[in-house]
């Protein structure tokens, strides 16, 4: 790891490519959890997704993580990586899309910076594996102006 799945700057961020309505029917996170705004990047050939979360600079976070210097928690980051792995998975496999993906575990996670607010932060997965019917293996990264903030490889589970 430590090489960037994709070049963002080679990809056109800003727009979204895939609806709200499709984006909400393949993950039910809602309220604080709904950590994707939107899917501004797919590669189905590739079996790529880049996600994004914009946060303001008073985002619910902020005020206690770190108190007089916001920084956004890496358990954040892992679960903005986590919902975009998801979309993934449900786009590029034939597992069922009214099926839950959940976190199964982390390997190789290293925390490469920082997000303070307010901030665009991208999420990144792609190259998803599929070990049997219930299990995913796959590559993730988190960016934050230019720079991966975090990479890790998460495992997934149909439940």
């Amino acid at each position: 790891m430590g090489q960037p799945l994709v070049d963002l700057a080679s990809l056109d961020l800003s727009r979204n490519v895939i609806s709200e309505e499709e984006l909400r029917s393949n993950l039910p996170h809602r309220g604080f959890f709904q950590l994707l705004d939107g899917i501004c990047h797919y590669d189905p050939e590739r079996r790529l997704a880049v996600g994004y979360k914009d946060w303001p600079a008073d985002a619910w976070w902020a005020a206690g993580h770190i108190f007089g210097k916001p920084v956004m928690p890496g358990v954040l980051m892992i679960e903005g990586a986590a919902q975009v792995a998801s979309f993934l998975i449900k786009k590029t496999s034939t597992w069922e899309i009214d099926r839950f993906v959940g976190l199964a575990g982390l390997n190789d996670v290293r925390i490469r910076g920082q997000v303070i607010p307010p901030a665009r932060v991208y999420f990144v997965s792609g190259d998803v594996q599929l070990s049997g019917r219930r299990l995913a293996r796959m590559p993730a990264q988190v960016f934050c102006n230019g720079q991966m903030t975090m990479e890790m490889e998460l495992l997934g589970v149909m439940l």
